[in-house]
């Protein structure tokens, strides 16, 4: 690619050799070449109509020692050229006009080319285009194909037609094309080509420091961007239009409509420019975008307002290069503009959209529609504001969006909505199919406002390896909301080794896929809100609310059809916890979690480490750990994963309260509270079908201190079993907590344990409301010695006599105390003797409960 640019320059230098020069074309009066090199265009040279002065050329070219200069009576609004010779225009010189504030068009339909040396010294507008005609709003009509169908009038220049499939091309080479202040500069013509061979530079004055990003274009400095090969139109407007086919642009004053197929523009190496005390307008229209080490800025620097960014495509814009940046930025009074893409197909490659405040004014909106949507290898998408209003990011894609990978520093692709005084502002990602790979959208909020919200929006969200979506306060103010909805949501994996430290001090481990909201300071975080019909979190995905400081955490609620954890996954939210290698000691309390799955939750299995999955709250300091409430019809927790609510400070424990139809603990499944030094959460649960332990424990406990132990209600389930589990309530110096179990049926076998205890305070009280039922009595252990099945596989008449052949195997049914009656037996009142209460102290012994 950067061969292909090189070899530009001998080229355009070598034509413009052979055909430097300016000649008219006699199709309006005059004719024949005129002197240069200093080529001098008056009036007399063409036509005016009203405030219209128009030129006719057979050939014009400009080597870098010459220059072509129109002048004409102030009455003169609009210069209008026309190349009719049907060779292109090489021009490596300087066009100058010395009418007052008049604008100038340069047609040439069979091409414009802009060498090293070109120049503008215009003092209105300048307007290239390799347009055939030129419509003017009366019905007037300037041919260049075709001279004899011209028709001049006074009015306008409305609209540029073109009459073939293939228009020629624009090319600049290393061009620095420039208007003044408040006027606008157009490149329109088939495929646009803008070339420059030096790197676009950056004087960047400071570091941003923010949650997920550390060495970016500082949010307290400004950022000034130079290259050689620039178009700009300081204040004004710059319009670049590729046509493809058939059809007519045509200007309007707040953009362009291209009817006919878009062409292709590319964009090496080069800067577009409309910044000065307001920013002017971009408007890009055609086929597709290529840019590459290019960058397009529109900021205000003043108290005037920014304008926009207007991108409209009907291919693709890619965007690649490690400077590739569409910027819109304020660092005054005045709001920033709005970037603005619209395309059916967007590429962005370790580059960046930015609309940012530096100022007290706003910050601009970036807003992208598209049908699919790639942010690759550190991409970033950013919109900042101090005093002023954060902007909004809204993506919009029809098919997908995928925001992947990181860049040569490690940093990851980012979509971030951060403020530091102003007020909130907000992400809003819409589509089919998200997929955050290793990537991070994240709203911070540094100032007093409330913070600035995420909403996900899409039939599929994958968020793997490591990815992460967070709102984040560091504050007073509060943190922004997270809501996501979808119909499956997976959150699965992580990515070892990734650190980020922000001008905070925090270091943050980014390395579990997430969906998170953080306090460090003393605002509460924001809420998290999720609805689908099925959630996966797998291999440490996480679903996440924390408090470092005295703020509290944020609350999470979940509604689903199906929720499944495994591997060392969590729904979790938290007082304090580590965040890197960092250990903060939560002050705030610490959010709720409630959790509705219609269908099913299944929490199951540890990770690598032997972290278990867990729905969960926890509290490290002072702050009051938040309750858990899961609401379900069927809950399965197994292989050592927990619904659990934890105080590791002075913090007491939060409740844990649930709701299912069905729940089965096992394989060290556990629900449980616990307090290392405060006082223990209680948990209640009502199943009005079966609660099955085994191998599961449903356990209160506090470790240490004189707070009581929680307390364990179950009720009204028509089953509780207990094969091998354990409903412990336990407590150090203070009570130990109650148990209080109210079923239709209790079955626990004989290595099942029931306590209700405290190591030096009063032990609880164990309460069962259910008739006794001790199955294990009426069961023996069967021989150890294996079945021949060879033996038992013959004919059993010619192996065994009649007598053995009816003992051989036989299962007798007795009836014992405590065995259930007989279907068909008659079944006593429950009112006569149907209760049976059990209150003691400690652990009670098996011949004590039955």
């Amino acid at each position: 690619m950067k061969l292909r640019h090189l070899l530009t320059i001998p080229i355009l230098i070598s034509s413009l050799g052979i055909n430097a020069e300016v000649t008219l074309d006699g199709t309006l009066g005059h004719s024949g070449a005129l002197p240069g090199p200093d080529y001098l265009i008056g009036a007399d040279l063409g036509q005016q109509h009203g405030a219209n002065l128009f030129h006719s050329f057979k050939d014009f070219n400009l080597q870098s020692f010459e220059s072509a200069t129109f002048s004409g009576p102030d009455s003169v609004s609009n210069v209008i050229s026309r190349v009719t010779g049907g060779n292109s225009s090489q021009i490596d010189g300087l066009i100058r006009s010395t009418i007052p504030n008049a604008d100038m068009y340069f047609q040439n339909p069979y091409g414009i080319m802009f060498g090293p040396n070109a120049q503008l010294d215009v003092q209105g507008s300048f307007h290239a285009s390799t347009a055939d005609y030129l419509r003017l709003k009366d019905g007037g009509h300037f041919d260049a194909r075709n001279p004899s169908n011209s028709l001049l009038t006074v009015a306008p220049i409305e609209a540029f037609g073109f009459l073939t499939d293939t228009p020629a091309s624009i090319t600049t080479q290393d061009s620095d094309l420039s208007v003044s202040e408040g006027n606008s500069l157009s490149l329109i013509g088939g495929d646009l080509s803008l070339n420059g061979n030096s790197p676009v530079l950056f004087n960047i004055q400071g570091v941003m420091e923010t949650f997920s990003r550390s060495i970016l274009y500082d949010t307290q400095g400004f950022m000034a961007v130079f290259s050689r090969s620039k178009l700009s139109a300081p204040s004004g407007r710059i319009n670049l239009v590729s046509v493809a086919s058939q059809g007519e642009v045509i200007p309007s004053e707040f953009g362009l409509d291209l009817n006919a197929e878009g062409g292709t523009i590319t964009a090496n190496n080069t800067l577009i420019d409309v910044s000065s005390r307001g920013s002017g307008d971009v408007f890009i229209r055609g086929g597709q975008l290529v840019m590459d080490e290019t960058v397009i800025q529109a900021n205000t620097l003043t108290d005037q307002n920014g304008r926009a960014i207007d991108i409209k495509l009907t291919d693709s814009v890619e965007l690649k290069g490690n400077i590739v940046s569409i910027m819109s930025n304020t660092i005054g009074s005045g709001n920033a503009g709005t970037i603005t893409i619209n395309v059916p197909s967007l590429t962005m490659t370790e580059n960046y959209l930015d609309a940012r405040s530096y100022g007290i004014g706003n910050a601009g909106d970036i807003i992208i529609k598209a049908k699919q949507i790639s942010l690759e290898q550190g991409s970033l998408i950013i919109n900042t504001t101090f005093i002023g209003q954060a902007g909004t990011i809204n993506i919009n894609a029809t098919d997908s969006i995928s925001i992947s990978g990181i860049d040569a520093k490690g940093l990851p692709t980012t979509i971030i909505n951060d403020t530091h005084g102003g007020k909130l502002g907000s992400i809003i990602i819409t589509t089919e199919i998200l997929n955050i790979d290793g990537a991070i959208v994240t709203a911070n909020n540094h100032g007093m406002f409330e913070g600035n919200s995420i909403t996900l929006n899409a039939d599929k969200i994958n968020i793997t390896d490591g990815g992460l979506v967070v709102t984040t306060v560091f504050s007073d103010g509060n943190g922004g909301d997270v809501n996501i909805n979808a119909n499956t949501i997976s959150i699965i994996g992580r990515r070892a080794g990734f650190f980020v430290e922000g001008n905070t001090g925090l270091l943050i481990e980014n390395n579990q896929s997430a969906i998170s909201s953080v306090s460090y300071g003393k605002g509460t975080a924001g809420n998290t809100s999720i609805v689908a019909n099925n959630l996966i979190l797998d291999g440490r995905g996480g679903i996440t609310a924390g408090t470092g400081n005295k703020g509290a955490a944020g609350n999470i609620n979940v509604t689903v059809k199906k929720l499944f954890l495994g591997a060392g996954s969590e729904i979790n939210s938290s007082s304090g916890g580590f965040f890197g290698k960092k250990l903060f000691i939560g002050q705030g309390p610490g959010g709720n979690i409630h959790v509705i799955a219609t269908d099913n939750i299944t929490i199951s299995g540890q990770d690598d480490h032997g972290l278990p999955s867990a729905i969960s709250t926890n509290s490290l300091g002072i702050g009051q750990g938040g309750d858990v409430k899961v609401e379900t019809n069927h809950l399965n927790i197994n292989d050592g994963s927990a619904i659990t609510a934890n105080a590791m400070g002075t913090g007491n424990a939060g409740n844990v309260v649930i709701q299912a139809n069905t729940i089965n603990l096992s394989g060290n499944g556990t629900i449980t509270t616990s307090s290392e030094h405060a006082t223990g959460g209680n948990i209640t649960i009502t199943v009005p079908n079966r609660l099955f332990l085994q191998e599961g424990q449903i356990t209160t406990s506090v470790h240490g201190g004189t707070g009581d132990g929680g307390n364990i209600t179950i009720e009204n389930p028509v089953f509780v079993v207990l094969n091998q589990g354990k409903i412990k309530a336990q407590a150090d110096a203070g009570h130990g907590g109650n148990i209080r179990i109210v079923a239709d049926h209790f079955i626990k076998s004989f290595d099942s344990l029931i306590s209700a205890s405290s190591r030096l305070g009063i032990d609880g009280d164990v309460e069962i409301d259910s008739p006794s039922e001790n199955v294990t009595e009426g069961l023996l252990t069967l021989p150890v010695t294996p079945i021949d099945t060879g033996t038992s596989s013959k004919d059993p008449c010619s192996v065994y006599s009649w007598e053995e052949y009816i003992n051989r195997s036989r299962f007798d049914i007795h009836p014992i105390a405590g065995s259930p009656p007989s279907p068909y037996d008659l079944t006593p009142s429950r009112l006569s003797n149907a209760k049976k209460t059990v209150r003691q102290s400690s652990v009670m012994p098996e011949e004590q409960l039955f």
